[in-house]
Order: structure tokens, then sequence, then C-alpha cells
């Protein structure tokens, strides 16, 4: 049973998703009993900040802790799947930050040991089962006829607090990161596509991130809430070669309906169009999922459902965590589950070995 009731979280990983959405989180409304990373400066300096309550330089020592009952895993994409199946093995529920894996094999080594370990595991981007919008959106589409094609986009300027973002070998590159959201929010909505094209391209070969040290030194109660990041007055300084996809484009098809999923790290000036827009034989629909906004068109005219009719949208970070404990406390098989996760991973994978057929058959 858990101390005074409240599930005993791990979190390991303390960058930039780890101090600005997880640890915020959890601190308030769970246990927070350790954090761990392999910097350990940046453990014991999360740790004072969160008031967790010991931290590790070393994931497997929090893993060994009989105190820590779930785990979140906020690492570089590289390393998500080792630790899910660390933790499986370890009897700690967990949740994975997206990409669940970088490869076919490592997502079925996750899927295997939480199988045999009987754990309980969140496999993010959890939004496209957990968020009101697109429950509601789903709801909707029930009545806009068959899928003629679908826009989704999902860019920003690109990440400055890490390299690994930028470099294929550390998982990075934008397909992983931003395009994740697309893809699982499509496969929610439609299921498997029945095949994939795509083209990626590095439009930037060098980019400028944030000085390791100073995003370290920047978690601490002086800087966190100057801004969106802890970090965010911190200027880019140290020079990246870049060779991850930074510029992304895929088609899923759907009985012969087509989804465009457009990702990158060059949308500079922000982003100027509904991000999500869904065109039917019977009706349209665009989505604002923050506002939120969901604006459907048909025959008989334009409507929009709003706060009132879709609900609160919260952070996915946060809908995962409350999810975990739920069904830890009931005993419930998770929405967002590591089978999710591989359907995800598998539709990521074909997309990248079309984007690398295509560049090398232009």
């Amino acid at each position: 049973m858990p101390r005074g009731g409240k599930l005993g979280f791990g979190v390991i990983g303390c960058g930039n998703v780890a101090n600005n959405y997880y640890l915020p989180y959890i601190a308030r409304n769970y246990r927070l009993v350790a954090v761990a990373d392999v910097n350990p400066e940046r453990a014991r300096r999360s740790a004072a900040l969160w008031k967790a309550e010991r931290w590790y330089g070393e994931p497997s020592k929090l893993l060994a802790d009989p105190e820590v009952e779930a785990v979140v895993i906020a690492t570089p994409h590289d390393t998500h799947a080792s630790l899910a199946v660390q933790a499986a093995e370890s009897g700690k529920h967990f949740i994975v930050q997206k990409p669940m894996a970088t490869s076919l094999r490592d997502a079925e080594m996750v899927v295997r040991s939480v199988e045999k370990s009987g754990v309980l595991a969140v496999a993010e981007p959890s939004e496209a089962l957990l968020s009101p919008v697109y429950r509601a959106l789903k709801r909707e589409l029930q009545q806009l006829g068959r899928l003629c094609f679908a826009v989704c986009h999902t860019g920003h300027s690109g990440p400055t607090w890490s390299e690994a973002f930028f470099r294929e070998e550390r998982g990075g590159g934008v397909l992983f990161d931003l395009a994740v959201y697309d893809v699982a929010r499509l496969l929610a909505l439609f299921g498997e596509p029945r095949r994939v094209a795509a083209i990626g391209t590095v439009l930037l070969r060098q980019r400028l991130v944030i000085d390791p040290e100073s995003v370290t030194r920047a978690i601490s109660e002086a800087t966190y809430g100057r801004g969106v990041y802890y970090f965010h007055d911190l200027k880019p300084s140290v020079p990246v070669e870049v060779n991850a996809f930074d510029n992304f484009a895929g088609l899923l098809e759907y009985d012969g309906g087509v989804a465009a999923i457009l990702a990158n790290y060059t949308t500079f000036h922000g982003l100027q169009m509904p991000p999500f827009q869904v065109y039917c034989t019977d009706g349209a629909a665009a989505v604002q999922p923050w506002a939120p906004l969901i604006t459907l068109v048909t025959r008989a005219g334009t409507r929009s459902l709003g706060r009132s009719e879709i609900g609160e949208v919260r952070p996915y970070y946060h809908e995962s965590v409350d999810h975990l404990a739920q069904c830890v406390a009931k005993g419930e098989e998770p929405l967002p589950s590591v089978k999710w996760g591989f359907k995800v991973t598998s539709v990521l994978l074909k997309l990248r070995e079309a984007a690398e057929r295509a560049a090398v058959n232009p």
C-alpha cells in the first residue's frame, strides 16, 4: 500500500521534459520518492528543486529502491527501450516518453518484458487516447462519412536544450520527436494505415544548442518559472552537426483516403493554421487542441465545439501520470499501453524507411 495512499514515483532523466512537466506535477500530487540522472548534478539539483526524498546518479539504483513503485522514463530517445525493460524487470510500473523505442526489435522487447513481469505501463504520447479533444473528434467523425484526406502539422523552431534531437544515432530527429504525435492521433482515429510514403530532409546542417553545463546550472529555484522553460533566457552557443531529419513529410493511406503528416524544426514564426484538419465525404473538421476548439462543417452548416462541450484539456504528461496511478489502483490495463506504443513505433519506423528509400532513389 502506498505511503499515505499516494503512489511513490521515481523519475529517470532530469532534463527539460522532467523538470517542466512531470516533476512539478508529481511533486504536487503524488509521493516523489527519487530522481536519477547519469549527470549526478542534474539529479541533485532536480531533487532539491522538487523536494524529492533522494537522488541517484545511476538509474539502476533508483530501480532498486523498494519505495519507488512507478517510474517515469524521460531520457534521450535511444535509451527509452532499455530502461523500460529494466523497469519492468525490476517490478516497477512505468511511463515511457516517446518514442517507446527506435527499432522494432526493441519495441518487441518492451512488450515482452511488460507481459512477463505483469507491471502496468503507459507509452507516450497518450493524448490521442486520453485527451477529451480527440475523444470528441472521434465521435464526430462517425457522422462525417469516409475519409478523403487529413492534414496534420506539428512544428517549432527546434529544441535548444540537447544535441540528441539532431543526431540520428541518439534516436533523434523530428520524426521520432514530433511526427510521433500525429502518427498516434491518426492511429487512434483511423487505425493502422494500408501503406505509407515519406520524404525527410535536413534543411539546416548546423544548429546551436545551449551549453550542457549551463542547462544543468539552470535547474534551480532562481531560474525556474521565469519562462516556458527553466532555461529560456540562456542563449544557444554550442554548434551541433545535424544528421537527423529536421523537416519531414509523410503520407498514410486509409482505404483510398490519405493523411498527410508535416513535422519540422523549421517553423520559425509560429504555426499559422489549425494543426489538425480532417476532410471527409460528408463534412470536415478543424481542430485547435489547446483552445480547445473543434470546428465542424457539413451540409447543414458550421458549428463549433468548445470547452463546455469538450471538457478541460490538460498536458498529456499530467493525464498520463493520473491514468497510470488510477490503473495501478484498479488493476486495469492502461489505454496507451506498450502494445499501443508498439503500433505507433511500427508506423514511425515504416515512415523512416520510406523517407530513407526516397533519399536513395529520388
